[in-house]
């Protein structure tokens, strides 16, 4: 997750330490984990990672055993809990377990579609003390419902977030870029400073779930840098403006390399200091500064490796896996650049990207330590490290 606003324009929004810091005690990480509630959704996105449907799964974890997970991932202290599904708004226990983590002192956030959040939902999330929610949008209404399987999710999700910004709750729109809907991503700024949304969170499409089988609508190499070119060119304008919307991308940490080619052309006298900040954040952190807890307990890497467990916290604490330093996958993820295919070994911004997303180039390949298809540099640029072109000049 790479905050384009910070790293072009250094526009803070508060939570750079982190974003751009390893949290670790000792020699485990601890990480960001993204707990996924339940399976079940009220929509059936095109590209859900978890495939979730409109009931929940077998052997969901039960309330209790949910309370007893956050007092370890206190006591472990992870520097934070994203709630998420399918739709945590469908399980009856989402306030209480909301409540229970900041009671412990748990950074919290919300994932959802927005589509539950009526009047009286927007109060229990502002009651709770709940400060941030992170609402999808895929577009225009007509290509987000078709892509939401739901006639009319536009609209609810755009009034979910007018209610959360009427009772002060930050909003943060997720927006994941595919060739059905590129696009509409001139609309989705217009909307967030419509809206007074405060951050806007750009994802590529993971290999994943239902989305394993958008590959061949995913956004070719030269699509892809043509569109983090329009957030570049975006994110200044809106900035230059005095707009304080902040533009995150997500899921394709070559942006990081693609940031610093920019730098180096345009603005070449702060290309050295944001390296330093983004060597700091290593690149892809899966099975390192993120982990992933799906409905039934099992722990994965990240939110879009279900289809490989770690463990299950029914068994052994979360900490107890999560330091185990014999899990195959889990010892090579913290120590993986040998591993790696010879293009990402040699290339000159593997420190800043690491490899990129396993799970798409195993989805991709057939090999978890393949070559991401995600990645958009020419090899001349990965060798040199220079921008082989004059692209997103309007930028400068």
């Amino acid at each position: 997750m790479l905050s384009i606003t910070n790293l072009l324009c250094d526009h803070q929004a508060g939570n750079e330490r982190l974003r751009y810091s390893h949290t670790h005690n000792g020699t485990v990480p601890r990480p960001v984990v993204v707990w996924a509630l339940t399976k079940r959704c009220n929509l059936k996105c095109v590209h859900c990672y978890a495939s979730a449907g409109d009931k929940p799964a077998p052997g969901e974890l039960t309330r209790q055993e949910g309370m007893n997970l956050l007092d370890d991932l206190a006591a472990f202290k992870v520097p934070a809990v994203l709630f998420s599904g399918g739709e945590p708004l469908t399980r009856p226990e989402v306030f209480d377990f909301i409540t229970h983590a900041r009671g412990l002192g748990l950074a919290t956030t919300l994932s959802t579609n927005g589509v539950l959040i009526d009047d009286a939902v927007a109060d229990r999330i502002a009651e709770s003390g709940l400060k941030y929610v992170g609402i999808s949008l895929d577009g225009r209404a007509e290509r987000h419902d078709k892509l939401r399987g739901m006639k009319g999710a536009f609209a609810a999700s755009l009034a979910a977030i007018d209610r959360c910004r009427a009772r002060g709750i930050k909003v943060g729109v997720r927006f994941t870029v595919h060739a059905l809907n590129a696009t509409d991503l001139d609309g989705i700024f217009a909307l967030c400073a419509a809206h007074d949304v405060q951050r806007l969170c750009v994802y590529h499409l993971a290999y994943s779930g239902r989305a394993e089988n958008m590959q061949k609508v995913d956004l070719s190499a030269e699509q892809t840098r043509a569109i983090v070119d329009r957030i570049f060119q975006k994110s200044v304008e809106l900035h230059q403006r005095g707009l304080p919307l902040e533009v995150l991308t997500v899921d394709n940490a070559t942006d990081a390399a693609y940031v610093l080619l920019w730098l180096r052309q345009h603005q070449p006298h702060r290309a050295a200091a944001v390296e330093e900040k983004l060597r700091g954040t290593g690149g892809n952190r899966s099975g390192c500064n993120i982990a992933a807890i799906d409905p039934m307990g099992n722990v994965h890497y990240d939110q879009f490796s279900w289809h490989y467990n770690c463990g299950n916290v029914r068994e052994q604490p979360f900490s107890k896996i999560w330091s185990d330093a014999t899990d195959p996958r889990l010892a090579v993820l913290r120590n993986r650049r040998e591993q790696l295919p010879h293009r990402c070994r040699s290339c000159a911004f593997l420190s800043v990207c690491n490899g990129n997303l396993r799970t798409r180039a195993e989805a991709a390949t057939g090999d978890w330590m393949g070559f991401d298809p995600g990645c958009y540099l020419t090899e001349q640029e990965s060798q040199s490290g220079k921008l082989q072109d004059a692209s997103c000049a309007s930028c400068a």
